[in-house]
């Protein structure tokens, strides 16, 4: 009796095979991450390192300053120096430094200005001393005019004494120069009760010799002048006064 036939079943017959890529050298090897012991690693943070603090040391070195004094206000000639009258400032001024009051010393003791100091100016030693060098003296006069714009403190000026005579008299004004190269300390500037007048009070250092004859002059009726040194006496030469003054 013949044999059924059955037909193949679909898993019982040969598969085909995958074909196979060729490999053409040895087997790759897995992406490592870069270790921080990597020598050009190592070389890209040294350089940096070396960038940051060279820019560092150089904004130091351009940014280094001093504490040092400054003015808080106007000082005059005769000025005693008091920390109420300065500021503490930081400036770079390197070699330049000990010529000014830093705020790391003590300030000298029994001093005052022989030279006049700006506010805001960084205070020199030179503008300090215990007495006036040239020996010059301290001496008070008042004037009933407007002072000339070139006097102001710390300018050198001349004194001239204007003397009219007697009440009334007509005659002709006496122009005497009684001080030359005197220095302006301080300037105060005050109004009669009515404000009709001015009165100025100018503070000079005077060289003791001119001394009496502006006593002399501060103790009479004579009219006191006070002018940029070198000015002429006729500039300065008050009018006699009219009929009937």
């Amino acid at each position: 009796m013949p044999e059924s036939y059955s037909p193949p079943s679909a898993d019982s017959g040969p598969r085909p095979r995958t074909p196979e890529v060729p490999r053409s050298g040895p087997a790759a090897q897995r992406l490592r991450r870069p270790s921080w012991r990597e020598p050009r690693l190592l070389a890209g943070v040294l350089i940096v390192a070396l960038s940051v603090s060279g820019v560092i040391a150089l904004l130091t070195a351009q940014n280094q300053t001093t504490q040092v004094y400054a003015a808080d206000r106007l000082l005059t000639v005769g000025d005693r120096l008091s920390t109420e009258d300065l500021r503490v400032v930081q400036v770079q001024i390197d070699e330049l430094s000990g010529a000014y009051l830093p705020v790391t010393e003590a300030l000298p003791e029994d001093t005052a200005f022989v030279a006049l100091v700006e506010e805001g100016e960084l205070i020199p030693r030179r503008a300090l001393a215990e007495e006036d060098p040239q020996g010059r003296q301290a001496l008070t006069i008042e004037v009933e005019h407007t002072l000339a714009r070139g006097v102001e403190p710390g300018r050198l000026v001349d004194v001239w004494s204007a003397d009219a005579g007697p009440l009334g008299a007509q005659e002709e004004v006496q122009v005497e120069q009684i001080a030359a190269g005197a220095q302006v300390s301080v300037i105060t500037e005050s109004s009669s009760s009515f404000g009709a007048q001015n009165r100025v009070t100018v503070e000079l250092l005077v060289d003791p010799a001119e001394l009496p004859a502006l006593l002399g002059a501060t103790s009479s009726a004579s009219a006191l002048s006070v002018v940029p040194a070198g000015a002429d006496a006729g500039s300065v030469s008050e009018p006699a006064p009219e009929d009937g003054a």
